[in-house]
């Protein structure tokens, strides 16, 4: 019996990232990141544009926000989230969500807690201005703060109904 041969088996996977076109992880991931700065921007501008009309819809000074449409504030939010790529680390998308949270229990309970409505915007807020300088235990506590807000006013998710 001979001894143990050793085969080298062509790995495509890295011939194809190495050859001709392909480029290695480095490079990926530095393409990755031009490509998100090209994004931010245009991700900002929407973010302040929503914002904005947040603000002037749903915000404590808003004439006749009693009369706008929760569900609104709802697809507002949604908007935030999808591009908040454009500002990493924030925490504004998962302040975004938080308020999603409190509109959607707010809409299955029938209850309007206008109070905890301007606490999340003003969050949105400081998030958008400052939420990239926070340490992630200050944005976590931050977002917890947001949850306890709309238990308190809303109720828990998993509340029943009050009949």
């Amino acid at each position: 019996m001979s001894g143990v041969r050793m085969y080298k088996v062509p790995n495509r996977i890295a011939r194809l990232a190495l050859g001709n076109g392909g480029v290695t992880v480095r490079q990926a991931v530095q393409q990755a990141n031009a490509a998100l700065d090209e994004l931010r921007p245009p991700c900002l501008e929407i973010i302040d544009e929503v914002m904005a009309e947040i603000e002037r819809r749903f915000g404590a000074g808003a004439a006749g926000r009693k009369a706008e449409p929760l569900g609104d504030l709802y697809a507002l939010g949604l908007k935030i989230i999808e591009v908040a790529i454009g500002l990493p680390n924030s925490g504004i998308d998962e302040g975004a969500r938080a308020l999603c949270d409190m509109v959607d229990r707010s809409l299955a309970k029938d209850v309007v807690a206008w109070e905890a409505i301007d606490v999340h915007l003003q969050t949105l807020m400081l998030l958008r201005a400052r939420g990239q300088a926070f340490t992630p235990e200050q944005r976590n506590a931050v977002l917890i703060g947001l949850k306890k807000v709309t238990t308190k006013k809303v109720g828990a998710a998993d509340e029943p109904e009050a009949t």
